[in-house]
């Protein structure tokens, strides 16, 4: 069967935007900053459902002159509910398709809270989440192992909050 996937809802989970001297950093200086983005990708579950949280952590640094312009640190998440998830393609899956589909959303934010701080238009490249997978694989690090998180389920929750009252 093939895997199915719906987005039940997504949101800004965190997010940080600081721009101390707004748009007169640019017009002082006739060199661009050097724009670095970085971007992660957390799943988690509930155990024993098919219920899956999907986090992406982008981060936005302008450097000029090696100081900071300004900075952006945006937690997104998704909540997707998903059938038919074998465990042979559950990582690449929960790692790459989820944040894929997600991703414009996040790019929009950023954009539209870099306008609105005065800067000028900044679109993020498309990100190809296979590719970013693939490398932390090649590389083995250790954060790939860290990416897939199953919460206790609130059931195990109560069933160790009435043991400890015990």
């Amino acid at each position: 069967m093939d895997v199915q996937a719906k987005i039940i809802t997504q949101f800004i989970r965190d997010l940080s935007f600081e721009n101390p001297q707004g748009p007169m950093t640019f017009r002082a200086q006739n060199e661009k900053p050097e724009i670095k983005a970085n971007i992660d990708v957390k799943a988690t579950n509930q155990k024993d459902t098919n219920v899956f949280e999907i986090e992406l952590n982008i981060n936005v640094a302008a450097i000029q002159n090696e100081k900071n312009v300004y900075l952006i640190d945006l937690k997104y998440v998704g909540i997707f509910e998903i059938e038919n998830l074998t465990d042979d393609i559950r990582e690449p899956y929960l790692l790459v398709e989820c944040p894929r589909l997600i991703f414009p959303f996040a790019r929009r934010i950023i954009y539209d809270l870099h306008a609105d701080g005065g800067l000028p238009p900044l679109l993020l490249d498309p990100v190809n989440f296979a590719k970013l997978y693939q490398q932390k694989k090649d590389v083995k690090d250790e954060s790939i192992n860290c990416l897939l998180y199953t919460s206790p389920s609130p059931r195990d929750v109560e069933e160790s909050r009435m043991a400890s009252w015990a």
